[in-house]
């Protein structure tokens, strides 16, 4: 057991909010859920609805009743039951009430806390939501018209208010009619949001109206909105908006073509309403997809999100589109977007001097305060304004301007007094300013696509990407994809801009080239091209939708967290080894399907730089920044994990796969582990700390299914003999993982690498990256690791701040990420969902760590290190021991307290400031001895050994020796828990981490 204890700290309040009920029925609103709150004593509550738009706070009082049994089940948690209800006409008894967005909020009071604490209403179940009708009410002579709906994301609460005259909402009820055939044109409607037409959805509009006369299309816009101007000429073809007209063309067109959801061209979002809709849905997009992941919002699954046609750019967004969103091919044109058309006309006169830049907005930025005091709006200000701007802006005649998104058109207040041109997007007609500036400068717009395919020079300003990523991921490799060069701080954006005006304008040609990957057609015909894809749609059925149901989805989710998922699991992958195996498949894995990383990636890269076209299927728990068309992305633990398993010849890993699945028997099994052992393992320990009884006899398993092991060094080589007792052929080559920091680029990287993190070139780096502790185990393959009682980072940012920054890598394994003080943000960094630690090895001037084995790489740089051993003794004889004297041959000083170590840096700061020294030459004779192969050429001498030769017939443990009742399953989550990572499912993984042995 282990109980946590915070003292001398506030303790947040705490609410969240379950919903197990809610009906609009009787026109009445009503609400019933749960509230868990932690340690909170709650007072009182009050549901409130914020409107999205106009900002309209609708207040229902909630019924608070502490639930005494429901809490003994929850974990400690205190639980209440709520209840919310009110009379509908008279919650929205606002006789200006428009259409609008509201979502639900809970405001409670807290006992002991001044402030009212909110908390966004969501937790539900699938029931929950497919039980959420809407409901409608009278206001004056108006009907309105109330839809439940849940975010994408997050599936909180919110509702969609529609507000109908008589006769439109009398429409809603009539029965659908469709033109006969021969009786009258096709109908296509055609749209962007209800209040926009100035983008790809009007470009397409105005081409069909201007040469298609056989096709009757309209374009459906808001009346009041200021962009009807956008269509003078077309006047007979405008379809206002949640009209009667409007209605009665939903139900009789053939065709629904749409630039963003398609919810926005129906009347009404009402599931009785849309599902009488029988037209073909087709999503013209209003960008190009990749910088943000999409997949919850337009992926096959997303909720609320159908198409029966997804326009794309580019044979890779194609693909991507396949692999990460869920559609199959036949779904998916490759066109170009129809705004493309004006992209391409060159009839507008190019200012080369004009510098246009556009960022994107930020969802976490909804107020004028938060916009304020944000990263946000001090990083651009900052540039702005910047002197050395202005000098340029001076030097070569530049005119810059500056453009925020429509959805920061409220805040455009905070950048009015600056020296430049400042607009909101959708004021003016962006496509044009693409066409006519001669240098861009975004964050993550794909309206910085869109002016790469001009081939101008497109510079990105991503000061924030960790924050503005959020967990998620980009479905680009953001560093080898994007069509123009990634900068994080302001001084390296001017540094481009000078570049650029220097060179007389020239465009990169790599970038060039990385815009052409992106952009099929480079002309004016993506209109005409879109027109052929839609008449070819089809609104057929296939198993796929039923795949991407949300019922069937939700089911899926019930089937994996259940006992009967793995057993079932394992029968397949009896039954699909019992067919040929696929010669032409690879199966890699790195740190348990967490990472992209490790030596499998250099051997993976090393295949593709080879143009190997063997299959590769990586398993991991998303994308992965892969361009290459035989390689695919399957998640650890799913069927399509044990389906590919059984068939490939050959599997890749740097861990263990679970110790129930067997290879074939002339099957390759290339292990190549994760780090040179330091610390003693599984047969060498004299006790095994952490684990449960049946660890050992199943790590032993799944080393029985080696047939090869790579190996850095004899030392590894005996080390490995000894602990594994493996039949496998020993690789003796190098690690491939390590070849990066031989790389004739590396300084590049270094450079790069640094920027990206926000470091000074003149600040020393030091990375600290310790090990967990055995005895630390807080469940299964998890791990706790108290940072604060062995180096403190206040202190270091205090003591050494002015000239160190210290780069946190936390093991993998490690459950609780580090804290660092406010004050300490600029000195300290925590690095540990860096996906390359070998990257990190290359930014850092000095290695700290205790037990960990990323010393043996880092010291191939021939750089500092410090070993901070403050618990050596009992490390060193009660948990694990060492295969080396740890005192005598470590390649750096042993320090025991924080002063010490503190000291020793300082020591180290000097040696680097001189020139360095004796920590080179110690570092460098250790590589000799450790690292003998690593030069740089290790991947292509593993590829040549395991990939080059037939397949050799080793015996491993056979299937049938591995006993039915074994505990191998956990009950899953759709998505892996830590529970189903944990030792009793994986096998050996000894120390699961990047780097770590």
């Amino acid at each position: 057991m282990h109980t946590w204890v915070r003292f001398d700290r506030s303790v947040a309040p705490y609410a969240r909010v379950h919903i197990d009920r809610i009906s609009l029925g009787g026109e009445r609103f009503r609400l019933d859920g749960r509230i868990y709150s932690r340690h909170s004593e709650l007072e009182r509550a009050v549901l409130v609805l914020t409107g999205r738009v106009t900002g309209t706070r609708l207040r229902v009082p909630a019924v608070l009743t502490p639930d005494l049994a429901g809490a003994r089940g929850a974990f400690g948690l205190r639980r209440w039951t709520v209840t919310a209800q009110a009379p509908l006409d008279t919650l929205f008894d606002d006789p200006e009430l428009v259409d609008d967005t509201f979502d639900a909020w809970l405001e409670s009071k807290v006992a002991g806390a001044a402030e009212v604490h909110r908390s966004r209403v969501g937790r539900n179940r699938y029931l929950v939501r497919l039980r959420a009708r809407p409901g409608e009410a009278w206001i004056g002579q108006r009907r309105v018209s109330i839809v439940p709906y849940f975010t994408v994301k997050a599936r909180n609460l919110s509702f969609t208010v529609e507000v109908f005259d008589r006769q439109a909402f009398a429409a809603l009820r009539q029965p659908a009619r469709r033109p006969d055939a021969g009786e009258a044109r096709p109908v296509w409607l055609v749209g962007e949001m209800p209040f926009r037409a100035q983008d790809t959805g009007l470009a397409f509009f105005r081409h069909v109206a201007d040469t298609h006369p056989e096709i009757d299309v309209r374009y459906v816009i808001d009346p009041r909105s200021p962009e009807r101007a956008n269509l003078a000429g077309y006047e007979d073809r405008i379809v206002d908006h949640r009209s009667a007209e409007h209605v009665r063309l939903t139900l009789a067109a053939e065709r629904i073509i749409g630039s963003h959801h398609p919810d926005y061209l129906y009347p009404s979002r009402r599931p009785d309403f849309v599902r009488r809709i029988s037209a073909v849905r087709v999503f013209l997009q209003h960008g190009v997809m990749g910088m943000k992941w999409m997949t919850p919002t337009y992926g096959r699954s997303a909720p609320g999100f159908d198409t029966d046609l997804f326009i794309a750019s580019s044979e890779r967004e194609k693909r991507m589109l396949v692999e990460d969103f869920g559609y199959a091919p036949d779904d998916i044109a490759v066109t170009g977007l129809s705004r493309f058309d004006t992209l391409f006309d060159d009839s507008l006169p190019v200012r080369p001097q004009q510098v246009l830049i556009l960022p994107t907005w930020r969802d976490w930025l909804t107020s004028p305060e938060a916009v304020s005091a944000s990263e946000f709006t001090a990083a651009w200000r900052s540039l702005l304004s910047s002197p050395r701007l202005a000098e340029l802006r001076e030097r070569y005649g530049l005119d810059i301007v500056f453009g925020l998104h429509p959805n920061m058109r409220q805040f455009i207040g905070e950048f009015a007094d600056l020296p430049v041109r400042v607009f909101v997007q959708g004021e003016v007609r962006v496509q044009d300013l693409l066409r006519q500036s001669g240098m861009m400068i975004t964050d993550y717009s794909s309206a910085g696509l869109d002016f790469s395919f001009l081939h101008r020079t497109l510079v990105y300003y991503q000061f924030d990407r960790e924050r503005f990523f959020r967990g998620t991921r980009s479905h680009f490799d953001l560093e080898t994809e994007l069509p123009g060069p990634v900068r994080f701080d302001e001084s390296a954006v001017l540094d481009e801009i000078e570049r650029h005006y220097e060179s007389g304008g020239v465009t990169d040609p790599e970038y060039i080239a990385r815009a052409d990957a992106l952009v099929a057609h480079r002309d004016r015909g993506s209109s005409e091209r879109i027109v052929d894809a839609v008449r070819a749609a089809t609104r057929t059925r296939t198993p796929l939708d039923l795949v991407h149901h949300e019922a069937v989805q939700a089911g899926w989710r019930r089937i994996r967290r259940s006992r009967a998922y793995f057993p079932l699991m394992r029968r397949m992958f009896r039954l699909a080894r019992r067919l040929p195996a696929d010669d032409a498949l690879i199966v890699f894995e790195s740190e348990v399907g967490r990472q992209y990383a490790d030596s499998p990636r250099a051997i993976h890269e090393e295949l593709v730089r080879r143009g190997d076209t063997r299959r590769k299927v990586w398993i991991h728990r998303g994308p992965i920044p892969v361009t290459d068309a035989h390689t695919t992305v399957v998640e650890r633990l799913s069927p399509a994990y044990f389906w590919h398993l059984a068939r490939a010849r050959y599997w890749v890993n740097n861990q263990n796969f679970p110790f129930y699945i067997t290879r074939r028997r002339n099957g390759v099994y290339l292990q190549t582990w994760h780090g040179t052992p330091l610390k003693r393992m599984q047969h060498d320990l004299d006790a095994v700390v952490g684990r449960d009884e049946g660890y050992l006899s199943r790590v032993s398993r799944a080393t029985a299914q080696w047939t090869h092991l790579v190996s850095p060094s004899p030392y590894a080589s005996a080390a490995f003999a000894s602990a594994f007792r493996h039949r496998a052929e020993v690789l003796e080559l190098g690690y491939p993982r390590n070849d990066v920091l031989r790389a004739p680029d590396r300084d590049a990287i270094r450079a790069s690498v640094r920027e990206r993190l926000g470091i000074p070139e003149d600040r020393t780096v030091v990375l600290y990256a310790p090990t967990f502790r055995d005895d630390a185990n807080v469940g299964g393959n998890r791990f706790d690791f108290a940072l604060a009682l062995e180096l403190d980072p206040a202190r270091f940012a205090a003591d050494l701040g002015a000239e160190f920054t210290l780069l946190l890598r936390m093991h993998v394994v490690v459950r609780h990420a580090a804290e660092i003080p406010e004050d300490a943000a600029e000195a300290v960094l925590d690095v540990s969902s860096y996906p390359d630690i070998q990257e990190l090895f290359l930014a850092a001037d000095v290695l700290v760590t205790d037990y960990s084995s990323v010393f043996f790489d880092y010291a191939i740089l021939r750089r500092p290190m410090v070993f901070y051993a403050y618990d050596l003794e009992r490390y060193r004889d009660d948990l694990r021991g060492f295969y080396l004297d740890y005192e005598a041959e470590v390649p750096g000083p042993v320090v025991r307290t924080e002063d010490e170590l503190y000291a020793a840096l300082r020591r180290i700061g000097a040696e680097l400031a001189a020139g360095g020294g004796e920590s080179a030459a110690r570092a460098a004779e250790f590589a000799r001895r450790f690292a003998p192969h690593d030069d740089g050429r290790a991947a292509a001498r593993v590829v040549d050994a395991a990939f080059g030769a037939v397949p050799p017939a080793v015996e491993a443990v056979p299937e049938d020796t591995v006993p039915e009742e074994a505990p191998a399953e956990p009950a899953g989550d759709a998505a892996p828990s830590d529970a189903a990572l944990s030792d009793a499912s994986v096998a050996g993984a000894e120390e699961p981490a990047a780097g770590e042995e």
